[in-house]
C-alpha cells in the first residue's frame, strides 16, 4: 500500500498507470476483495453486521461516514473484523491518495506533488483510495474535487474508492456523481448498495387499517403487480393471503422522474406478538425483470434495521422459511439453517432459517 499527498490542480494532471495484472482474474467483474457475513467495529458506534461487500476492477464506490471509513481501513489492513474474514487477492495493491499531515501548515510546489503522486502509483495499484479529510482544510478539498472531476479517475482501469464524511458535502456529492455504488451503515448494519438506491422507498403495511397509502391512486396498480409476482413464484394470491393471515404487506417502490414510481418487490412479515419475541418474514419476492438490482437486499435490510430498533426483550429473533435456492442469499445476512434436513433429497425445497436480532436499543430499566 502506498500513500500519496496531493495539492490543488496537480492530481488531475498526472497520468494514472494501467493496473498490474492479477493472476487468475480474467473478468473485470470478478471480486478482488470481498466480505460476506461478518462483523466490524465502527469508530464511535456499536459493532456493525456486514451483509456483503465486494470490490471488482470496475468498482467506483463512495465509502460514506464512519462505517465507510471503517471498511476502507479494513481494506488497508488498519482494522480487523470482529467476526469473519475478508477474501482478498494475494497480489492486490492499494494506493491511498490523501493530504500530508502538515498540509494546512506548509505549502508544496506542484513538482513535489507530481513526484509524490507518481511514486504512489508507480506500483500499478489495482485499487486507488481517495480520502476526504475535512481537518486538512480547503486546499485539500479543492485538490480532491479536481481529482474527482479529472479524466484520469474516469478512465482508470482499476477500482476507485472515495472515502467521504457525508453524502451531502460538496466532495460527497462529487463522489456520488462518479460512483455507482456506496458503503454505508445504520442501525447496527453495514452494507453495499447502488447509489441509485436512494430513490427507493418502502410503503409499509399497505393493507393495514391505518395505512398512509390506502388512498394513493397508484396502489391498485402495485397490488396487481404483487399478485402477478406472487403467482409466478409462489402460485398464490399473496394479497388475499396477507389479509387472511394478518401479514403486513410492504412494497418497495422506486421513484422515477419520468415514470413517477415503479414497483420493485414486496415483503410480508408478522411482527412479534404478545408472548412471542420473533419477527417472521413470511414472503419476499422481486419481479423477474428486477432481479440482480439489489432490491431483495434492500427489503431484507429494511426489516433487519426495523428489528434492530426494537429492544431484545421485544424482538429476539427474525425467522423465515427459505426456498433452498435462496438459502445462500439469506446466509449473507447471517441467517442459519435451523433444521437437520437432508438437502440432497430431491423432494426437499424449503428450509427454516433464523437470525438473532442485533438490537441497538437499550432495555428499559
Amino acid at each position: 500500500m502506498a500513500e500519496v499527498q496531493v495539492t490543488t490542480k496537480v492530481g488531475s494532471a498526472i497520468a494514472w498507470p494501467i493496473p498490474q495484472a492479477l493472476e487468475g482474474v480474467k473478468s473485470r467483474t470478478r471480486p478482488i476483495f470481498a466480505v460476506s457475513s461478518a462483523s466490524l467495529a465502527v469508530t464511535g458506534e456499536a459493532v456493525s453486521q456486514i451483509s456483503g461487500l465486494k470490490i471488482t476492477l470496475e468498482s467506483r464506490i463512495a465509502a460514506v461516514g464512519n462505517s465507510g471509513r471503517a471498511v476502507v481501513e479494513l481494506l488497508l489492513g488498519e482494522r480487523q473484523l470482529v467476526r469473519g474474514s475478508p477474501s482478498r487477492h494475494d497480489s492486490l495493491r492499494v494506493a491511498r491518495l490523501g493530504p500530508l499531515p502538515t498540509f494546512t501548515h506548509s505549502g508544496y510546489d506542484s513538482g513535489t506533488m507530481a513526484t509524490l503522486i507518481a511514486d504512489a502509483l508507480e506500483q500499478q495499484p489495482q485499487v486507488v483510495i481517495l480520502e476526504e479529510r475535512p481537518d486538512a482544510g480547503e486546499p485539500w478539498q479543492t485538490a480532491l474535487l479536481d481529482i474527482l472531476d479529472g479524466p484520469q479517475v474516469h478512465s482508470f482501469n482499476g477500482a476507485v474508492i472515495t472515502s467521504v464524511q457525508s453524502s451531502e458535502s460538496k466532495v460527497g456529492c462529487a463522489a456520488l456523481a462518479l460512483c455507482h455504488e456506496r458503503w454505508l451503515g445504520a442501525d447496527g448494519w453495514l452494507w453495499q448498495e447502488r447509489v441509485a438506491a436512494e430513490s427507493l422507498e418502502v410503503w409499509e403495511d399497505v393493507l393495514g387499517e391505518w395505512s398512509l397509502f390506502k388512498d394513493d391512486p397508484r396502489l391498485d396498480k402495485f397490488l396487481a403487480e404483487v399478485a402477478e409476482t406472487a403467482s409466478h413464484f409462489f402460485q398464490e394470491d399473496t394479497v388475499a393471503k396477507s389479509l387472511e393471515k394478518g401479514w403486513k404487506l410492504s412494497l418497495l417502490i422506486e421513484r422515477d422522474a419520468e415514470e413517477g414510481a415503479e414497483f420493485c418487490g414486496y415483503m410480508c412479515h408478522m411482527p412479534p406478538s404478545e408472548g412471542k419475541t420473533t419477527m417472521h418474514i413470511a414472503r419476499l419476492a422481486v419481479p423477474a425483470k428486477r432481479h440482480q438490482g439489489g432490491f431483495g437486499q434492500r427489503l431484507v435490510l429494511w426489516i433487519l434495521r426495523k428489528a434492530a430498533r426494537m429492544p431484545q426483550s421485544e424482538c429476539a429473533w427474525i425467522s423465515l422459511s427459505s426456498l433452498d435456492s435462496a438459502m445462500e442469499f439469506y446466509e449473507r445476512f447471517g441467517f442459519i439453517d435451523m433444521t437437520c434436513d437432508d438437502h440432497a433429497d430431491p423432494n426437499h425445497f424449503q428450509t427454516v432459517m433464523e437470525l438473532q436480532n442485533r438490537s441497538v436499543v437499550a432495555e428499559a430499566e
